[in-house]
């Protein structure tokens, strides 16, 4: 593995949907070409000859760069050394590098980087003659990730000609996901047509995965997983060693809007520009000061509000997946210390989409009063008496086809079918996130002292803020 990765050029790896456009070998070449120009020229003439009878060698001068493949950019802050020498240095922000009084004489020039740590390899070595007196140029690489892949898989069982690997994100956010699963999926079998995985790769600390020695027949179908979320199939239809990042949708967009007002008076100030920084989104408030965003991004946002006549104001917040945002942002006409940015409301928990619409669950207060004298959760859910809401506990097939105990709730505007064995389950939400296929059996076994609250959102209502998902309703659960 040592002996592989000992030597690895700049590569651009194989052309796929996953891979953007990277800069070649010799377009890396060419830029550092222009940068020893310009160091040799301020060389003198006499550097260039050889020295003076009777005085020692000064020795030569090595110049070059230190390319990183797997990100298609030049390696800042590189340590490159010339072996068995003390010349040592580091690479700029351009990933050039210059070390001077290099002994005469042949010598191995290597790096080192955190990145190759990160990535369990070795950076490429390049073996260079130095002349007393001249420049010697030499070229540096991370390899690149087909090439990492390739070592990789060459030690892992199997005998096929096939390998595939890349990184697993959010699609919204662009995070990628340790613990993600992407399977190579077979045919449907059985009366029940499930499909059958034929290989799983886990994902590691980076979003990275890898599926070595496949075999490809007819083609090869992936699908990345992440907790009960699935990204589309995505089918591989090349042999050979290849690169193909996967994104799966697991974060939702929020929404942002409130009002910008003046400090001193409290009137709305109209045309003041909002914008959150980083991104695309920007907009002028209205005739009653107010602004808004949506299909924003959760995580950490940062606003910048301007107004000509009033200083410049800039306040950061953090906002989650699903949350509707509303804030109050005062402007002054001069630079002072103003109060925090007032959020106004957030829509998150217990969520009520429609004015005037009657809450269906049970409130934290409910909760505790009821709490004492129930011994498992369909009979706390029984308590809420919600109207059309069916909670019964029978028998119910689970992954595998098993007939397993579980609590069936159902809402009577989503029952597809007559038949009484077949269960239309809610989609289960605990503290926001997919309870995942098994809820029914997970609820057999809550201990209802451990709930805070839950509510019930109907179908129609479930549509809108869930999707398809939530076409049978949904059950939001929070927890103490």
């Amino acid at each position: 593995m040592d002996a592989m990765n000992a030597r690895f050029p700049i590569e651009t790896p194989p052309a796929t949907a996953a891979w953007r456009p990277r800069p070649t070998a010799a377009g890396a070449r060419s830029r550092l070409a222009a940068a020893l120009v310009a160091a040799m020229a301020g060389a003198s003439a006499t550097v260039a000859t050889a020295p003076a009878s009777g005085q020692e060698d000064a020795g030569g001068i090595v110049v070059g760069l230190v390319y990183d493949s797997t990100a298609s950019a030049p390696l800042e802050s590189a340590r490159v050394a010339i072996l068995g020498t003390p010349a040592m240095t580091e690479t700029g922000p351009d990933g050039h590098f210059r070390l001077e009084q290099v002994p005469v004489g042949e010598h191995w020039v290597s790096f080192f980087h955190p990145r190759l740590g990160a990535l369990g390899v070795n950076g490429s070595q390049q073996r260079v003659v130095v002349a007393d007196g001249t420049v010697s140029e030499v070229y540096l690489s991370v390899p690149s990730r087909a090439t990492i892949l390739t070592a990789w898989c060459s030690g892992e069982p199997g005998t096929g000609d096939t390998s595939v690997g890349g990184i697993v994100t959010d699609a919204l956010t662009g995070v990628p996901l340790p613990g993600a699963r992407v399977a190579v999926l077979g045919e449907p079998t059985g009366v029940l047509r499930r499909t059958r995985v034929l290989a799983e790769s886990v994902a590691e600390n980076a979003g990275e995965y890898r599926l070595c020695n496949l075999e490809m027949g007819s083609g090869i179908t992936l699908q990345a997983a992440f907790g009960d979320n699935r990204g589309l199939p995505v089918e591989v239809v090349r042999r050979g060693t290849q690169t193909l990042d996967m994104a799966i949708s697991i974060s939702e967009p929020v929404s942002i809007a409130g009002t910008v007002h003046d400090w001193a008076t409290k009137a709305p100030l109209i045309g003041a520009q909002v914008r959150l920084a980083g991104t695309q989104y920007a907009t002028f408030t209205d005739t009653a000061g107010e602004f808004g965003f949506v299909g924003v991004p959760p995580g950490r946002q940062v606003i910048q509000t301007d107004m000509l006549g009033y200083a410049s104001r800039v306040d950061s917040l953090t906002v989650f997946s699903r949350e509707a945002l509303g804030l109050e942002i005062a402007l002054a006409t001069e630079a002072i210390v103003l109060e925090p940015l007032v959020v106004t409301g957030r829509r998150r928990d217990l969520v009520l989409t429609t004015p005037g619409t009657r809450f269906s669950g049970l409130t934290e207060a409910q909760v505790d009063s009821i709490a004492p004298r129930v011994f498992d959760f369909a009979s706390l859910a029984r308590a809420a008496r919600s109207p059309g809401v069916s909670i019964t506990e029978r028998y119910m097939s689970d992954a595998f086809g098993n007939p397993r105990m579980g609590v069936c709730v159902e809402m009577s505007r989503a029952r597809a079918s007559a038949d009484p064995n077949v269960c239309n389950m809610v989609d289960v939400r605990i503290n926001d996130a997919p309870a995942g296929g098994d809820a029914a059996f997970f609820l057999l076994e809550v201990n209802p002292q451990d709930i805070k609250s839950m509510q019930f959102v109907s179908p129609l209502e479930a549509g809108l803020l869930y999707g398809q998902r939530g076409a049978n309703g949904v059950l939001l659960i929070y927890t103490r």
